[in-house]
């Protein structure tokens, strides 16, 4: 009886984290609830609870779930547990811009990968600890975690299996590479991503990298491209922003002033105290002072 509980808890799991993954969210976090009442044994409840507090994160809820993650991390019960709570954490700091925090948890994640052996878990906290450093401005260090994380895929069995972390994992370090001037590098890693890229919102994010890249090398064309390409896909604030501010800066440098004038009035709607942000985009180029990742 038991055994045929945790069976079904553990289907019910499962088809919790596919639900996830098209983004169904509410019902997962219900099929989370169905899976954590049938489970009757104090490991598969708390992997349970990992697994629906990562969902409440991703779109930006608290909860019991949320809350008992710090707990998980510090009673170290068992690594895969300390592991998947760590890097839920560190989604959750990093979104919530709570840096100091989110490398605390983001260095757990990589030491229980270490301690586990499992190099795709340290890909994944890498890869996390990279976007932690992108969005503080520490491009270099940003391009170590990155190049680490490359390096063991590279190496890893059945690289097929892994070719969406792999994307990303270049898409993350060629950005890396474009924010600390290092452009035709950037583009390269980027675009050698793009193909492996399949859910839109990375995609986006791909493109409106390369629009940064290929404006900073002034190839326009490309930068319009690739620009209005992302601004088709972009649903993140972050992403609808950034594009419009890249997509006037390539339109006033063409000469289209009038192009130019529609982004940049885009991108003050998400800045109404800030009355003369237009007339500042007009006067100095800002790319310099701008971090595409905040």
């Amino acid at each position: 009886m038991s055994e045929q509980k945790l069976t079904r808890a553990e289907e019910l799991r499962r088809s919790a984290l596919a639900k996830v993954r098209t983004g169904e969210i509410e019902e997962a976090l219900n099929t989370y609830d169905a899976a954590a009442a049938l489970a009757d044994d104090e490991e598969s409840r708390e992997l349970i609870t990992i697994n629906k507090a990562d969902a409440m994160i991703a779109v930006e809820r608290s909860g019991p779930e949320v809350q008992a993650l710090p707990t998980i991390v510090m009673r170290r019960r068992n690594l895969r547990h300390v592991y998947l709570a760590a890097y839920a954490l560190v989604f959750k700091y990093r979104i919530e811009k709570e840096l100091k925090r989110a490398t605390f948890y983001a260095q757990l994640a990589l030491q229980s990968a270490e301690e586990a052996n499992e190099s795709l878990w340290k890909v994944l906290a890498l890869n996390e600890m990279a976007s932690i450093y992108d969005i503080d401005s520490k491009f270099e260090k940003a391009i170590e975690c990155g190049e680490e994380a490359i390096a063991l895929l590279e190496r890893i069995d059945n690289p097929e299996e892994h070719r969406f972390v792999y994307s990303l994992a270049l898409e993350n370090l060629g950005a890396s590479k474009m924010l600390n001037n290092e452009f035709e590098a950037g583009i390269a890693l980027v675009e050698k991503a793009l193909p492996l890229i399949t859910a839109p919102i990375y995609v986006a994010e791909a493109y409106i990298d390369l629009c940064y890249g290929y404006l900073g090398i002034e190839n326009l064309e490309r930068a319009r491209h690739f620009g209005e390409a992302g601004l088709e896909l972009a649903n993140e604030p972050r992403q609808v922003r950034n594009v419009h501010y890249l997509l006037g800066e390539v339109a006033y440098k063409m000469g289209d002033i009038e192009l130019a004038e529609f982004h940049f009035d885009k991108l003050a709607s998400f800045y109404p105290d800030f009355r003369h942000l237009k007339s500042l985009l007009f006067a100095i180029d800002l790319r310099s002072m701008v971090n595409l990742k905040l």
